[in-house]
């Protein structure tokens, strides 16, 4: 454990020395007027690179990790409409690197590309779609190609990692100075939870501020108890690289997974509802695989009245807008 909590401080360090833009945080005036809530939304599907979302941040600093390795090709696997492959493919072509994606999905994707899948193919990267259970496999073989090949090529893991983890502790720290200027603090934080990466972050770095807000990661995939106990344990060993003491500082892990609906990647009129609701009334899209399913839960949770008029709500908008546009749900616009 020694040398791994090294290795990952120093990519805290890498992280912090970054310039990484703030994105945007403000008031959603007409929604809070409408459910007479103060529902502010943190803007990280505007980080104006790879066309944003939460992965776009959690990638960030893997630019200098590779360049200081002086690798000139990454690897990395995901499904099709995956915004971690998305994310990794234009990062590679604006930085001339070979990109080669191990996806898991239907292979007729390709020949109707839409979505993430689409500007993975417009970026150049070579795709390489397999049955889920082969991509350890073909990652391997990728890798062992391309040092055949002269390339130095390094893997990029999934969000299920604590580097993503510690990307939202760090962007806590970023929100909180928009806070202050705003004269603001929310009770609530509301947001889309998936491998537990950033609801881990976000918890530890609001624990680490001292603001006693309630986080709520909504599912878009996992069921309970599974998904509250990767949260937690994301939480623990984040807590050990940081050393943070989460016996005299807990944290409440709160995973809802009332808004899964048929399971990852399938959307229902509820959720979809949610996305038209926030379009029509403040001109901001989300997906229907993760932020709509979140914003459907934050929208129960004012109707229910578990959140009460008045409070003041974050919802941290974490991306996933090309998600969108390969769903297969028929819209009905009347």
């Amino acid at each position: 454990m020694g040398k791994t909590k090294t290795k990952l401080l120093t990519d805290l360090n890498t992280f912090n020395n970054l310039n990484i833009p703030s994105t945007p945080l403000h008031r959603l005036n007409r929604i809070s007027e409408l459910l007479d809530v103060d529902i502010w939304i943190k803007r990280d599907d505007l980080i104006p690179f790879c066309g944003g979302g939460n992965k776009a941040r959690m990638m960030a600093h893997k630019v200098r990790e590779i360049e200081q390795q002086n690798c000139d090709a990454v690897v990395t696997a995901g499904p099709t409409q995956s915004n971690h492959a998305r994310v990794t493919a234009l990062l590679s072509a604006s930085k001339g690197w070979k990109c080669k994606l191990i996806l898991h999905g239907s292979k007729r994707d390709l020949e109707n590309p839409n979505g993430n899948l689409l500007l993975m193919l417009l970026s150049g990267a070579e795709v390489e779609i397999v049955d889920k259970d082969e991509i350890r496999k073909s990652v391997e073989s990728s890798l062992s190609v391309l040092k055949n090949k002269g390339y130095t090529p390094y893997e990029i893991h999934g969000g299920e990692n604590l580097t993503g983890s510690i990307a939202y502790f760090e962007a806590v720290k970023e929100l909180r100075k928009q806070c202050d200027n705003a004269d603001w603090i929310p009770e609530w934080i509301v947001h889309a939870s998936a491998t537990g990466t950033t609801q881990a972050g976000i918890l530890l770095g609001i624990n680490n501020i001292s603001w006693d807000a309630n986080v709520i990661g909504i599912s878009a995939a996992r069921k309970n108890p599974r998904g509250c106990n990767v949260v937690k344990d994301k939480c623990e060993e984040l807590a050990q690289i940081l050393s943070i003491d989460l016996g005299k500082h807990p944290v409440t892990v709160d995973f809802k997974d009332n808004w899964v609906g048929e399971g990852y990647g399938l959307t229902n009129r509820k959720t979809n509802n949610a996305i038209r609701f926030l379009a029509s009334n403040e001109g901001i899209i989300l997906d229907p695989t993760y932020t709509g399913k979140a914003f459907a839960g934050l929208l129960d949770l004012v109707n229910t009245k578990e959140i009460t008029p008045g409070d003041r709500v974050l919802f941290w908008h974490t991306g996933g807008m090309y998600n969108l546009f390969s769903s297969e749900y028929t819209w009905e616009m009347t």
